[in-house]
């Protein structure tokens, strides 16, 4: 480090940096005498020093941008994995719940199919054992027009008739009636024509009588009721 003298005498505020500045000079060809040393005042050099240390700080801060920037693109492609990930996974949730509801619709349709076959099954059920309960319903009431016949077949004949009654009130509840379909015009689905009378008083296929009673249960026939039928001579 060389100290040159200022034009005024005894300033010591002037400094000269000859190992910092040889080097600049040497590389442009100057000529290493006192006489070309380049002087600096204190303050200048305070702001050199001070450049340096922000050109310092700058140089960290760069280093430090670039460690973030890196990392930041590391994490970057991490977010794009895991997206790549969801939306992976959320078509194969999205394929799930779709065979999921297939499923739920097919067993819903197995239900209400197998209801249904489980009611027509009960009802065939309940057809079967209705039928051969109105037969023996027709033998008593066959058996109380004997009883009617005898002389001394009162007592005998209250208890058919109450007998009767309650059979016939058990039929109701499980939901049988009786046609009673004297009177109506004869119906191929309802009636079975067994007999055809000439009836000029009547219209044409009226029925005249009810030979064995028919029966409906839940609005359906049970059984057909085989009647009598009126019809015009030629």
């Amino acid at each position: 480090m060389i100290i040159k003298p200022k034009n005024y005498i005894g300033d010591m505020n002037s400094m000269v940096f000859g190992d910092y500045f040889d080097r600049f000079i040497s590389d442009r060809s100057f000529h290493k005498d006192l006489s070309d040393k380049i002087s600096i005042t204190k303050e200048e050099y305070k702001i050199l020093q001070e450049k340096a240390e922000k050109i310092k700080a700058l140089s960290d801060q760069a280093e430090t941008l670039r460690l973030e920037n890196k990392e930041l693109k590391d994490v970057i492609k991490e977010i794009k994995e895991d997206g790549r990930h969801y939306k992976e996974l959320k078509e194969e949730n999205e394929k799930f719940m779709h065979a999921l509801l297939k499923v739920r619709a097919d067993f819903e349709n197995y239900k209400k199919i197998n209801e249904r076959e489980n009611q027509r099954y009960k009802v065939y059920i309940s057809e079967g054992i209705l039928k051969k309960l109105i037969v023996h319903f027709d033998d008593l009431k066959r058996a109380l027009k004997v009883i009617e016949t005898l002389e001394d077949g009162g007592s005998v004949k209250k208890g058919f008739e109450m007998v009767i009654k309650n059979f016939e009130k058990l039929l109701e509840e499980e939901g049988v009636k009786s046609m009673n379909c004297e009177g109506e015009k004869f119906d191929p689905y309802k009636h079975e024509a067994l007999m055809v009378q000439k009836n000029e008083a009547l219209p044409e296929n009226t029925i005249v009588e009810e030979l064995d009673q028919g029966y409906l249960f839940k609005d359906k026939v049970l059984r057909p009721a085989k009647v009598l039928i009126s019809k015009k001579s030629n």
